[in-house]
């Protein structure tokens, strides 16, 4: 009987309507989270809603620093849906001269185990203790890529304030992010802090910290 996988890791997409794109990468050692190797990703490579080609600009960009880095690979790769999303995984693995990488992926609906070259997707018993860990893989995956793309929502919301300054323009408000990486930091600024931003001056700076103070 062939021993457990002693390191899987998990990947997810998570998007709102095709924007805010995001995936995660949770990492599984001996059943047990290793959140030091957890990784995130913004999708760069595609427009719209398309979970398939997500995916696999997500299990190309791991495995080519996994080689890149000479990392160690897992025992267990774990794809969060069906059929689709487990086909564009490996055929990333495959031109990267990895498809001997065990590899699997865990549809949601029905709990369906899908494994490369089998048509009909595998049902355990949902008491196993194979698929209770397959599950909290998944499910952690799915939390951390939630996670990413509601901070990056909140982000660009709290960015959208400064939109509401008359007059800042997007090379002063990219300015402003530059110096003090988030509106709630910007919140906490001295008038002479923001007087020092590149594109300010003492004037506008305080015009710009009342108008903050009165949008709390």
């Amino acid at each position: 009987r062939a021993a457990p996988p002693r390191r899987i890791e998990g990947f997810d997409i998570s998007n709102i309507s095709g924007t805010f794109k995001v995936a995660s990468m949770v990492s599984f050692v001996n059943g047990r989270p290793d959140r030091g190797n957890y990784r995130r990703y913004k999708i760069k490579s595609v427009a719209g809603q398309d979970d398939f080609a997500s995916m696999a600009e997500t299990v190309r960009r791991r495995y080519k620093r996994v080689q890149t880095d000479q990392l160690p690979p897992p025992e267990l790769i774990l794809i969060d849906g069906g059929k689709g999303q487990l086909n564009a995984a490996v055929a990333e693995l495959e031109k990267r001269g990895m498809a001997h990488l065990p590899i699997l992926g865990l549809a949601k609906e029905f709990e369906e185990i899908y494994r490369p070259g089998e048509k009909e997707p595998l049902r355990l018993s949902h008491d196993t203790g194979a698929l209770k860990l397959l599950q909290r893989v998944r499910d952690e995956a799915h939390r951390f890529a939630n996670t990413y793309n509601a901070q990056l929502r909140l982000k660009k919301i709290s960015e959208s304030l400064l939109d509401e300054f008359p007059g800042l323009g997007d090379k002063r408000k990219a300015a402003l992010l530059k110096k003090f990486k988030s509106v709630q930091r910007l919140r906490v600024a001295t008038e002479e802090e923001i007087a020092a931003v590149p594109g300010f001056g003492g004037a506008l700076a305080a015009k710009l910290r009342e108008f903050l103070v009165a949008r709390g």
